[in-house]
């Protein structure tokens, strides 16, 4: 039976075999006739990311791996065993195919094995054969995908304090584990650790707070030590840009990633490969300025990009590179109770087949009960299985479960403070749309009474035109009978003599002379015409007061709304 020394033997074998082939194959890239430092760093370690698939999984799920694997719950200072730190990547990797499509899952074993000699080749210098949880949290939360201020604002969480201010001997330890990054792709004589490496970031009485720290580290140009750290995020980002112009240097007819411009030779332009190993042709030379661009834009883009920026009258006010985040920092978390969560893989995939006992307890933490197995019996039976060809591990790491609540992390509850006050934006910018809403329905309206009551105003002046010739007709008729009473004498006693009296009134009050005489009329005619005459009136009058009421009631209305 092996020993627990003879399995951190072979593992350590392992690990310096998969480093060397890795070493070497990364040499064959050439990255070492990249004249600058900085570039040089970052194409290496950009190497590493993508050769071991570290880069397609992103902080927030890094960090949740952490918590999976009880990261979260320990001291930084403490040093975890290589079986540990294996299990650890065999949970990134797995919950990463899980998210991937079947069609882009990666090789887990060999991301493992990659990513495991390389954190071992780089932190583990006196072969120990243990790591510490400060050391892994920063080298994974510094080489997986994501932006660059999210990794920063967690590796501030690691070193601040409880009041939100950074502790110096922590931010030591931190510069001394993301410079062993650099150091471990052999680009140590520029970016190793030194005290003039901690003295370019701050000073050692220096009251730094997260925007403090945040400024530092993502300023333009950030402290010598780190540039490879900011030029590695924006390598990432535009190493698929595409660039249909000619690299006078190599001829190339197009290219991607960074592209170069003279500042001094017309139009001349060079691809990231030829700049940074220094190819030129005719009169440019590696002295003359270069101007680096991350994108593409065709000539009247540029052009009119050129005259906005000249016709601004008013300088663009200095815009920082990250959010600003509340001075006053966050209650810090106690993680002390926090039960690592369980991933289901049933939404998704089969249960694994092979059931594996030794992993439903983390290393160091198996009960130390003399009836059960021990530590070492426990990983010498998860080595076997490992050594027996078994292609699958189990997925998740299952954890005593505690009785205190759990509570939510930093990230999530800035995160859900921004999302809470985001949506309140948009419920108020939705209200200010349904009020201005109302009030132009409510204008619509206002202008539609007013055209109603104007119309009926014109009806009602009509109306009182057509009553005012019915009234003159009217007078006319009963002129006449009057005149033909007088002729005839009695031939019209059937006429009340009210409507005399009636008729020599309106006529004093309407008097058309140019009505001709109609004494030769018959009497019938004309009693049969007055009456007729009335009627109108009657029914007009009428239909004047069903107007004149509807227009009251609906300007009452409108005065209403428009009070409102």
């Amino acid at each position: 039976m092996w020993t627990q020394s003879e399995v951190d033997a072979s593992t350590a074998n392992d690990a310096t075999a998969e480093l060397q082939a890795l070493i070497d194959e990364m040499r064959l890239q050439d990255f070492d006739s990249i004249r600058f430092a900085t570039y040089r760093a970052a194409c290496k370690l950009r190497f590493i990311q993508k050769k071991t698939s570290v880069h397609l999984v992103d902080i927030w799920n890094m960090i949740e791996s952490f918590r999976e694997n009880g990261l979260n719950a320990l001291p930084i200072t403490t040093q975890v065993k290589m079986s540990r730190l294996e299990l650890l990547l065999t949970t990134i990797f797995h919950n990463l195919n899980k998210r991937l499509p079947t069609t882009q899952h990666i090789d887990t074993d060999k991301s493992i094995s990659l990513l495991l000699s390389f954190l071992v080749g780089a932190y583990d210098r006196q072969q120990t054969g243990r790591l510490t949880v400060f050391s892994i949290k920063i080298a994974l939360a510094t080489i997986c995908a994501g932006k660059l201020v999210d990794k920063l604002r967690y590796v501030f969480s690691q070193i601040s304090d409880s009041t939100g201010i950074m502790e110096w001997d922590k931010f030591k330890d931190y510069l001394q584990q993301v410079l062993a990054l650099a150091t471990a792709v052999f680009e140590g004589p520029t970016f190793g650790y030194s005290e003039t490496a901690l003295q370019q970031c701050f000073q050692k009485d220096q009251k730094v707070s997260l925007n403090t720290f945040l400024d530092v580290l993502m300023s333009d140009p950030c402290p010598p030590c780190l540039m490879w750290l900011p030029l590695l995020h924006r390598m990432a980002s535009v190493e698929h840009v595409y660039h249909p112009v000619i690299c006078d240097a190599c001829q190339a007819r197009s290219f991607t990633g960074f592209r170069y411009k003279c500042q001094r030779c017309a139009n001349y332009q060079l691809c990231q490969n030829c700049f940074w190993r220094g190819r030129t042709s005719g009169t440019h030379s590696n002295e003359h300025e270069m101007k680096e661009y991350s994108s593409y834009k065709s000539p009247s883009k540029q052009l009119a990009h050129s005259i906005h920026k000249s016709l601004r009258c008013m300088p663009m006010a200095n815009r920082t590179t990250h959010p600003i985040f509340p001075e006053v920092p966050q209650r810090p978390l106690d993680l002390s109770n926090v039960v690592p969560m369980t991933p289901t893989t049933a939404r998704h995939h089969a249960p694994d087949p092979i059931i594996d006992w030794s992993s439903q307890v983390l290393p160091g933490q198996f009960p130390m009960n003399g009836a059960m197995m021990d530590d070492e019996h426990k990983l010498i039976a998860r080595y076997s299985a490992k050594l027996s060809g078994r292609a699958q591990y189990p997925s998740s790491l299952m954890l005593k479960e505690r009785s205190a609540p759990m509570d939510e992390s930093l990230d999530e509850r800035a995160m859900i403070a921004r999302l809470e006050e985001e949506n309140g934006e948009m419920l108020r910018e939705m209200e200010l749309l349904e009020q201005q809403q109302e009030l132009e329905n409510t204008d619509d309206q206002l202008n539609g009474l007013r055209e109603r009551k104007a119309q009926l105003e014109e009806k009602m002046h009509v109306m009182q035109q057509t009553r005012r010739q019915l009234m003159q007709q009217l007078e006319a008729l009963m002129s006449q009978l009057n005149t033909k009473g007088i002729v005839n004498g009695g031939s019209m006693g059937a006429i009340p003599e009210s409507l005399s009296g009636i008729g020599s009134r309106v006529t004093n009050a309407f008097r058309d002379h140019s009505m001709p005489r109609a004494g030769s009329l018959p009497a019938a005619q004309l009693q049969g015409d007055l009456l007729h005459a009335a009627d109108d009136i009657t029914t007009n009058m009428g239909t004047l007061l069903k107007e004149l009421d509807q227009a009251q009631e609906e300007m009452v209305n409108g005065g209403g709304a428009e009070s409102s």
